[in-house]
């Protein structure tokens, strides 16, 4: 059981990877814009669940829309979580590239330690303040070279790519309470239909763009099914499995494959100091993830105790 929830839990990390390398070539071979393919994404990956689901639970996948309370979470999750994450990545991707992007949004963790500590009033602990400034470094390192006089990753890209991290963070904890009495997947495919029907007000699907070959359709089919749908399956079932600490240290993964595929097949020329960096940054998810799980236990239910 174990080893099935490692490998869920690997290919789901890929897929995402390779979603945004996916992403970042229709961004630069044709008239796709980032807004328009979020969109995309989000509703339809979002449709397609939820019919699924469905067919499997029948009604009870409206339940989540039968509590005020729990309306609203939702409603937060699908705009200040989902759609914030996925939208400002894809921007990221869009000014930058895919790797930058995926690394910047790993300081998701790191973000979500600060935002514990700052809310429940208590010091992070040697261990948090480490992973913190490693991760600090590791950003400096990645946008300077090691140079303070200049960044060589783009200022917009970065921005998103910051944000994007705030978004995941987001998305990681306004959840929580529906988690406890929901189906994550439930919980997932309404976060990735509220958020793209939010998206749709701004960037409408059905206005597609000209001259889009049948290449790109299939790709961006790709990231709607495997690079949306089935990694997020797949990491619920890893949940489902490992402990969650495991499942963290298996998301180190999409930020590796993003690298490598940037490097290999999109030529993106990353110098010593953005590696090191990089290195940082992963890094910390190690770390962070082993007072994740007592952060949220004790933090929460009993802030004083710390």
């Amino acid at each position: 059981m174990k080893k099935q929830g490692i490998i869920c839990g690997v290919l789901s990390a890929t897929l995402f990877g390779i979603s945004g390398i996916l992403a970042s070539i229709l961004f630069r071979n044709q008239n796709i814009n980032p807004e328009w393919l979020v969109g995309v994404r989000m509703t339809w990956s979002g449709i397609i669940l939820l019919i699924v689901l469905f067919c499997f639970s029948g009604r009870r996948v409206f339940e989540i829309w039968f509590k005020k309370k729990d309306v609203v979470l939702i409603i937060l999750y699908g705009i200040v979580g989902v759609l914030l994450a996925q939208s400002s990545f894809f921007l990221s991707v869009y000014f930058g590239d895919a790797a930058t992007a995926t690394i910047l949004q790993s300081l998701g963790p790191t973000i979500i330690v600060i935002l514990l500590s700052l809310a429940t009033r208590t010091l992070p602990s040697r261990l948090d303040v480490w992973s913190i400034l490693i991760a600090l470094t590791g950003v400096f390192l990645l946008i300077t070279n090691g140079n303070i006089n200049q960044l060589v990753v783009n200022s917009t890209a970065l921005f998103w790519g910051i944000l994007s991290a705030f978004g995941l963070a987001a998305y990681t904890l306004i959840p929580k309470p529906l988690l406890e009495k929901q189906s994550p997947l439930v919980v997932v495919g309404w976060g990735l239909l509220v958020g793209g029907t939010a998206e749709n007000f701004f960037h409408p699907i059905w206005y597609i763009p000209s001259q889009v070959s049948t290449k790109s359709w299939i790709i961006v089919v790709f990231i709607i099914i495997a690079g949306t749908l089935l990694p997020y399956a797949l990491y619920v079932m890893s949940l489902s499995q490992l402990k969650s600490t495991t499942a963290s240290l298996l998301s180190t993964i999409e930020p590796m494959v993003a690298t490598l595929l940037s490097i290999t097949l999109l030529h993106v020329h990353l110098k010593v100091f953005q590696v090191v960096g990089i290195v940082f940054i992963i890094s910390t998810i190690f770390l962070i993830s082993l007072p994740l799980e007592r952060i949220f236990k004790k933090r929460i239910s009993d802030p004083e105790t710390n």
